[in-house]
Formats: C-alpha cells, sequence, structure tokens
C-alpha cells in the first residue's frame, strides 16, 4: 500500500470517528413526541380553509424558527408559501407544539429549525374520514386561541375521559381496551409507563412523551390506549382551554402461567 493511500485511509478514519463523536455529544432540537406526534396533530386538527377548497389550493408551507435553549420558539418566519389562506393554518397548527431543545456534550442550546406543513386536498380528505369529522366539533364553546396551556389546579373544571359508557371507569376502559404486549408477557416485563400530554380543546390529544420507561412494546401499547380516549376539555373562566396532563398506565402480570393482565393502581388519577 503506498503512502498517499495510507493517509488516505487514515483520514476517512477520523473523518468517521468525528462523525460519530459528534452524535454522541449532539442531539438536535424536536417537538414533543417527534414525527409521529407531529403527524398525528396534522391528521386531528387541521382545519382545510374553505376559501382553499374551493380554489382546489394546494402546497407545502416551510417554517423556520430558532428553538432556544429552554425549548421556547423565536424567529419564527415562513420560507416557503403556499398562499395566504393555507399560511395561517399552518402557522396556527405550528404554534401547538412544544419542543425539546436541543443538547450539546449534556448542556441545552439554542437550535436552528425548519418544518414542512403539507397541504394536499385528497390526503386531507382522506383524513377526515378517518377520524371521523371535518369542521371541529367542540364540546364545549367558546375556546382559548391564545395557546397558552394550564396546569388542572388552575382551571375551574379539569379534562375527563369521555367514555361511550356513562359508567365506565378508566380502570375498566384499560381492562377492555389492553393488549398485553406479546413480547412483555414472553419477558415477564412489567411496570408503570408514565406521560405526558395535552389535552386540546377539541378533545384531542397532542405532544405526548414518554416520561418514564417500560419497554417490550409497553411504551406503544401505553400510547395507543392515551390515544383511544376522547376528553372533555379543561375548563377556565368559561372557555375552553389546553391542559397540562400526566398519565400513568400499569402494566402487571400474575405470578401464573397464563399471564394474565391484573389492571392495578389504573384508576387512581383520573
Amino acid at each position: 500500500m503506498t503512502t498517499q493511500k495510507f493517509l488516505f485511509i487514515i483520514l476517512i478514519q477520523l473523518a468517521i470517528s468525528f462523525i460519530q463523536a459528534q452524535s454522541v455529544y449532539y442531539t438536535p432540537a424536536e417537538n414533543y413526541g417527534g414525527k409521529q406526534e407531529f403527524k398525528d396533530l396534522i391528521k386531528n386538527e387541521m382545519v382545510y380553509p374553505d376559501i382553499s377548497r374551493e380554489k382546489k389550493e394546494e402546497g407545502k408551507v416551510i417554517i423556520e424558527f430558532t428553538v432556544g435553549d429552554d425549548g421556547t420558539v423565536e424567529n419564527k418566519k415562513l420560507s416557503t408559501s403556499a398562499g395566504e389562506n393555507l399560511d395561517r393554518e399552518a402557522l396556527r397548527l405550528f404554534d401547538y407544539l412544544l419542543w425539546t431543545p436541543a443538547r450539546s456534550k449534556g448542556t441545552t442550546v439554542a437550535d436552528q429549525c425548519q418544518i414542512e406543513i403539507d397541504f394536499k386536498l385528497k390526503k386531507y380528505m382522506k383524513n377526515t374520514k378517518t377520524r371521523g369529522y371535518d369542521k371541529m366539533n367542540y364540546l364545549h364553546t367558546p375556546v382559548d386561541d391564545s395557546y397558552v396551556i394550564y396546569n388542572t389546579k388552575d382551571l375551574d373544571f379539569a379534562p375527563k375521559p369521555v367514555y361511550e359508557n356513562a359508567d365506565m371507569k378508566f380502570v375498566d376502559f384499560i381492562i377492555q381496551n389492553m393488549k398485553y404486549p406479546e413480547e412483555a408477557k414472553k419477558r415477564g416485563v412489567a411496570g408503570i409507563v408514565e406521560m405526558f400530554f395535552v389535552i386540546e380543546p377539541s378533545g384531542n390529544i397532542s405532544n405526548l412523551i414518554i416520561e418514564k420507561n417500560v419497554g417490550a412494546g409497553c411504551n406503544e401499547e401505553a400510547i395507543r390506549l392515551a390515544k383511544l380516549l376522547k376528553w372533555s376539555p379543561g375548563i377556565k373562566d368559561g372557555f375552553a382551554v389546553r391542559t397540562s396532563m400526566k398519565l400513568s398506565i400499569t402494566f402487571n402480570l400474575e405470578d401464573s402461567d397464563n399471564m394474565k393482565y391484573v389492571p392495578a393502581n389504573n384508576n387512581n388519577q383520573i
């Protein structure tokens, strides 16, 4: 091997090592729950403007912004427009998002970001069919449009799950709907998954993140269960408002051969 080839290989290895080190020591800013939560927000909360539908307007809106080291959004601006009406809806949806700041060597830092929101009529109509509504059907009006997120202790009325059966309790809902993950059964995994999310005035949940992991499929099942719930929104001064919520779902198995689910402590919070 020639000296030049040897030096070239060494340089390539050093470059790869540098990139790997950077990926270990730096993580970019991300919206709560990542791409999936962003997709779910668009699916659940987008309202295609009537005038844009009439004109068959479509397009992609790109928003550039900075996520500060405390997770706040600064310097928000449109870098790609899809027209006044679609831009307005894109910015409205964007303001629902919460952000985790970037980290560099264990310290939170500011990060330059961009996000894309696509407006496609065919896809939107498919989503409205799946979700069961076009325009928002609020359980309570008027609706606060400030984007402020309240703690339950600051509300006049806290959010509550809305069940088809008025006599149902949260523990009953869990028993009827939980599908204990097969991997967790095989490994005998049990524990408590703790989640944070926002209950929107629409009764949908957004910005869901796992705060305490269990693994073996339990996190994913807890998220699925949480998203099956419909909520009545929190009420403050007569307005339906955004409310922060923490929810725990217990995964527990009997000490027996049939590995039957035990609904322990799943009714102590709602």
